[in-house]
């Protein structure tokens, strides 16, 4: 281990003895330019995505009326930044490859209202230190442009070039010289769509604004400019906002929030787009506001696209915070989550339409006297229920049958109440209530099972035995599914089309953006096999590490969404049969009492609170 020591006989500086510490310790030196555009590149780009982004950002900082994106093998082999801005002439080419050389900050009190998407001058050099960099620009036509030639952060060469007013990047070969980071790349289709999603982003930042992305020979957007934001959502999400796009804005001191959303189709994850003063970001409070209000609207919001755009003033805005600038730190915090929360939900009552209430009712008793107010005049219900806080009871011992041995009510009723017979594995059937839950009565109380979860979880261990052995039969469809689901989303085909053969899709390449489905399970509507797919095609991109993880992780989460559309739904009767039969096959599943997504599958309403609520204790 080092020591410290002291700096001569009277004391003094203490200084670090490097000959006492274990490893080697040289002298402290400064870093070469070299050196440190590499680390720098290390912080700012993570991917392929990243270097889009940041040359994206400055285009549109150029003040460029149109702006195209071109990229090969994901980005991997090359991407290409073209624009109509401002441009730069020669002297400034050379000068964008200086770290911390830029045009948009001046001085240190500018930091605290920056406007614009970029302000470090960190991009450009970084970039062109683990790629090879080609640069181009011209700011006046008539006295030509200038082209420079970067390889791993060494300039090449400087020469004039004829062109149009603006600026074009090209990067090659991205981490070229860095091995160690190459080799975090993902698959090109994942890389792919990290670089669709930054695009989309910026364009919906910026709808005045003409975007184009082409894949190699393929275009996959081209979008003019649009004077609507909605407009511009419609074109970049042609299939998600065939229906209605809801739009709703509020206000709130010096922040302004508006909201764009399509609810999708009721399955799959959310897509959120958050913009913070044209910025696209990422702020874990947002995202957790979003999320919590489309879980409360209900299921109908799986798969809905929102996108968020909060405005305030630039002071009230930090973006110097990460070194890519993904995130911010907003002064009012509390304020602009209160903000985004009141708007959403104005969006998602917008998208239920018009409900007529004619009669609201509080559950708690009334006194004498006490009207029930109704119609416009009527005041918000307190959220209160008969029973407000339901007790989910733990998985009761299996017994030697195999069958749940009933829990003991520890707390013994007073009115003498005994249940009948056990004729199922969880009590004595009572019957179906709404053709939706099923009734029994055990040792412990009432006992009450939702149908749907319960097939969902019979299902759920049928589908993982099925992929752990031979294929499940498959129906031939008269007409196959074309399903345009993106380049990115269908070269991830190869990854999961093995596992949606095991469970009877059968699904190939029909273009290079289009998924063809000619065989689908027999108890599987079209529809929500389509659904399925897109849905595994989009996680599949997700997922990366371990081959043998990604594929465990494909093969929960497709057992548990074909379970989910194949189960039997509320409003179903069953036979008293069929009750008892879908209840024997809960007790032999894995968990009985959990469905694959968590939810309860079983609730227990003791007799003793049963018996208090009553009057009887």
């Amino acid at each position: 281990m080092g020591a410290w020591g002291r700096r001569g006989e009277g004391g003094g500086q203490q200084v670090w003895h490097p000959r006492l510490y274990h490893v080697g310790v040289t002298r402290i030196r400064v870093l070469s330019d070299l050196i440190v555009n590499r680390i720098a590149a290390g912080e700012v780009i993570e991917r392929p995505a990243s270097v889009v982004k940041e040359l994206v950002e400055n285009s549109l900082d150029a003040g460029a009326e149109r702006v195209s994106v071109e990229v090969k093998n994901g980005g991997r082999s090359l991407v290409r930044v073209s624009d109509d801005g401002c441009g730069m002439d020669g002297d400034d080419l050379l000068l964008a490859l200086e770290r911390h050389a830029t045009s948009k900050v001046s001085a240190a009190e500018d930091l605290d209202r920056i406007a614009t998407l970029g302000f470090r001058g960190e991009a450009i050099p970084s970039i062109a230190a683990v790629s090879r960099f080609v640069l181009s620009s011209s700011s006046d036509p008539a006295e030509g442009g200038a082209r420079v030639t970067v390889e791993g952060g060494r300039v090449l060469g400087v020469e004039g070039e004829a062109r149009s007013r603006g600026t074009t990047v090209e990067v090659s070969d991205l981490f070229f010289n860095v091995p160690a980071r190459r080799k975090f790349l993902h698959a090109p289709e994942t890389e792919l769509r990290h670089v669709q999603e930054v695009v989309i982003a910026m364009a919906l930042a910026r709808p005045e604004v003409a975007f184009s992305l082409r894949h190699g020979p393929r275009s996959l957007f081209e979008v003019p400019p649009a004077a609507d934001p909605v407009q511009r959502f419609r074109d970049l999400d042609r299939r998600r906002s065939a229906g209605a796009v809801y739009r709703a804005a509020e206000r709130a001191g010096r922040v302004e929030v508006e909201v764009l959303m399509s609810p999708g189709g009721g399955s799959g994850r959310p897509t959120l787009t958050l913009l913070a003063n044209g910025r696209a970001v990422r702020d874990r409070i947002l995202v957790g506001a979003v999320m919590r209000v489309l879980r409360e609207a209900g299921p109908g919001f799986g798969g809905a696209r929102v996108v968020l755009f909060v405005t305030l003033p630039p002071e009230d805005l930090d973006v110097n915070v990460h070194p890519a600038k993904a995130e911010v730190r907003f002064a009012r915090p509390g304020q602009v989550f209160g903000v985004v929360e009141r708007t959403l939900r104005q969006a998602v009552v917008a998208s239920h339409g018009r409900v007529a209430v004619n009669r609201v009712e509080s559950a708690e008793p009334r006194s004498a006297g006490q009207s029930v107010v109704s119609g416009a005049d009527a005041r918000r219900p307190r959220e209160t229920s008969l029973f407000p806080h339901p007790v989910y009871a733990e998985p009761a011992p299996a017994t030697s049958a195999g069958v749940a041995a009933p829990l003991l009510d520890l707390e013994p009723g007073r009115s003498g109440a005994r249940p009948g017979r056990a004729d199922t594995p969880f009590g004595r059937l009572i019957g179906q209530y709404r053709s939706s839950f099923l009734l029994l009565e055990d040792e412990q109380g009432l006992v009450i099972v939702d149908q749907h979860v319960a097939h969902e979880r019979v299902l759920y261990d049928a589908i993982r035995r099925q992929l752990a052995g031979t294929s499940a039969p498959a129906q031939r469809l008269l007409t196959p599914i074309l399903l345009e689901v993106g380049e990115a989303l269908a070269g991830a085909l190869d990854r999961v089309g093995p596992l949606l053969a095991r469970v009877g899709v059968d699904a190939d390449r029909f273009a290079p953006d289009t998924v063809r489905l000619s065989a689908l399970p027999p108890d599987l509507d079209p529809g929500a096999g389509g659904e399925l797919v897109r849905e595994l095609l989009e996680r599949a991109t997700d997922l990366d590490g371990v081959p043998e993880r990604v594929t465990e992780t494909l093969e929960e989460e497709l057992a548990a969404s074909l379970s989910c559309r194949a189960a039997i739904k509320i409003n179903h009767p069953l036979a008293p049969e069929k009750q008892r039969a879908l209840l024997t096959d809960l007790a032999g599943s894995d968990d009985p009492y959990r469905c694959p997504h968590g939810r309860p599958i079983v609730l227990r309403l003791s007799q003793a609170e049963m018996e208090r609520r009553l009057g009887r204790r």
